[in-house]
């Protein structure tokens, strides 16, 4: 049931469609899926890109992108607790085409971020084996091998829907939270250090002098801003599924918002402790940092380093931490299928759910396997890390759109919808909004220019333009296909 502007309950379409869905959800289950979503420790790589002053473009970040998206959610989430999240906001404001597509880039960019996960499990089992392992992030046959393996044990798991998939999330949560506390103390306690051979950092790892304004560093702020403070809103897409809604997505946005803050500077902190900040590895930043630390070396015949074997194992446990989060973020995404097929935008194919757990399998299925044709087609002509980035930015500015048309919902609303006054969007709300689009707009112009050494800056570029395009063409054909069909249909009913 959703509240209508004037307060009256009334169901809306597709919140009926088959049996309802499990609301298996509380607070400390969306608390753990807020950090393990929206904290990605890679991020604080592309922060350590900017040096010591990385603080002040972290704080920058909350101020204009972090706390605008909380008070989105603060104003949505009353009035649309429904599951779908984004999609229901922009559809019940912008209008169906509007919430099409924002829940068709949000699924793209879903689908293209967890395509990182063998590049990164790969760079993770690279720094934990040593330089033995120096082969592995490189091997495209390795990185296949891994998606596949990896991708199928994924799509297993939420099958069997929250029942289990929520303790992969706390899983994932606690094993962020514990490799991070230990690069929180790596900041202090240097594991190489002894009296003839104290530890010297490359460079201070923090200061809270303003950044030198070029457009390389305005670069690494849209970068590290959008891409590390985006995600709150997106547990709002479990909202069928979620006990009391409303509060408790509203309640968990808040508590995990300044805890997520700290965590990415600490770590930004950690990694420039031990590595010069143009050396850092973006598709492994935290097992760089972590190897650096307690040395890579091998260990002499007969000793053990039990310095060496515990980096291993944060480094082996941060890449767990990795899988669940893209576990995570393809139960997500399978939801939005689902929703735009009750709403007769796809095929109704895609509501088809399991019969004992209830999750819309034949979703899981398609996007587990379009993630790793994903992978293949970033990985042709491209080392690791221009693969990395080209998915990252391509998914980016897919995601980009998806905010955009959030933060317009609260801007539409209040002047287009007669909403009670307790409901209305208030000035600051409308400034917040503001803020968060023109953030979101500049890291979309930025998401051309590579921050790595890249084979063709052009050719780069032209992909993920391409890839943006390309999406959304193909988005509006969808959506209009599915209108026209729906329209038919009525007509001959």
């Amino acid at each position: 049931m959703q509240p209508n502007i004037s307060g009256i309950e009334r169901p809306m379409p597709g919140e009926t469609a088959g049996r309802p869905l499990r609301r298996t959800l509380g607070l400390r289950d969306l608390v753990a899926m807020q950090i393990l979503l929206v904290v990605g420790l890679g991020w604080s790589g592309i922060a350590a890109r900017q040096g010591s002053t990385h603080p002040v473009f972290w704080l920058l970040g909350v101020l204009l992108l972090f706390l605008p998206v909380a008070a989105v959610i603060q104003f949505c989430v009353k009035i649309w607790p429904l599951e779908g999240g984004v999609y229901q906001w922009t559809k019940h404001v912008l209008g169906p085409f509007a919430g099409f597509i924002s829940a068709w880039n949000f699924g793209v960019w879903a689908l293209l971020n967890v395509s990182t996960l063998g590049i990164e499990v790969a760079a993770s089992l690279g720094y934990a084996l040593g330089p033995e392992g120096s082969w592995m992030p490189e091997n495209r046959a390795l990185t296949m091998s891994l998606n596949v393996a990896l991708f199928s044990a994924i799509l297993l798991v939420n099958i069997r829907g929250f029942g289990i998939g929520r303790w992969v999330a706390h899983f994932g949560t606690a094993t962020t939270l514990m490799v991070t506390a230990v690069m929180v103390t790596l900041l202090f306690i240097h594991p190489q250090e002894n009296a003839l051979h104290p530890h010297i950092s490359p460079q201070p790892p923090f200061s809270l002098s303003l950044p030198l304004l070029t457009m390389t560093s305005l670069n690494l702020f849209t970068k590290l801003t959008f891409s590390g403070f985006s995600g709150l809103e997106q547990v709002a897409v479990f909202a069928g599924e979620t006990r009391d809604a409303a509060r408790t997505i509203l309640r968990s946005a808040w508590i995990a918002a300044p805890a997520i803050a700290l965590l990415y500077i600490l770590v930004t902190s950690a990694m420039l402790t031990y590595t010069p900040a143009h050396d850092i590895d973006l598709t492994g930043p935290v097992p760089q940092a972590l190897a650096a630390a307690f040395g890579a070396s091998r260990p002499q015949m007969g000793t053990l380093e039990w310095g060496a074997i515990f980096a291993r194992c944060a480094i082996l446990a941060l890449a767990l931490a990795h899988i669940a989060q893209d576990a995570i973020v393809i139960a997500e995404s399978s939801r939005l299928p689902m929703v735009a097929a009750w709403d007769h935008l796809i095929p109704s194919w895609f509501t088809k759910r399991h019969v004992r757990y209830g999750t819309p399998v034949r979703s899981l299925i398609v996007i587990a396997l379009l993630a790793i044709l994903c992978s293949c087609f970033a990985s042709a002509g491209s080392g690791a890390q221009e693969a990395y980035q080209l998915l990252i930015l391509g998914g980016n500015t897919c995601y980009a759109v998806y905010y955009v048309l959030m933060f317009a919902v609260p801007l539409i609303a209040g002047t287009h919808l007669g909403l009670r006054p307790d409901l209305r969007p208030g000035g600051m709300l409308r400034i917040a909004c503001l803020c968060g689009i023109t953030i979101t707009v500049i890291a979309t112009g930025f998401n051309l220019v590579p921050i790595v050494t890249v084979s063709s800056t052009w050719v780069f570029a032209l992909k993920v333009v391409v890839t943006a395009i390309t999406v959304n063409v193909v988005g509006t054909a969808i959506y209009f296909r599915g209108v026209y069909r729906s329209s038919t249909n009525l007509r001959h009913q």
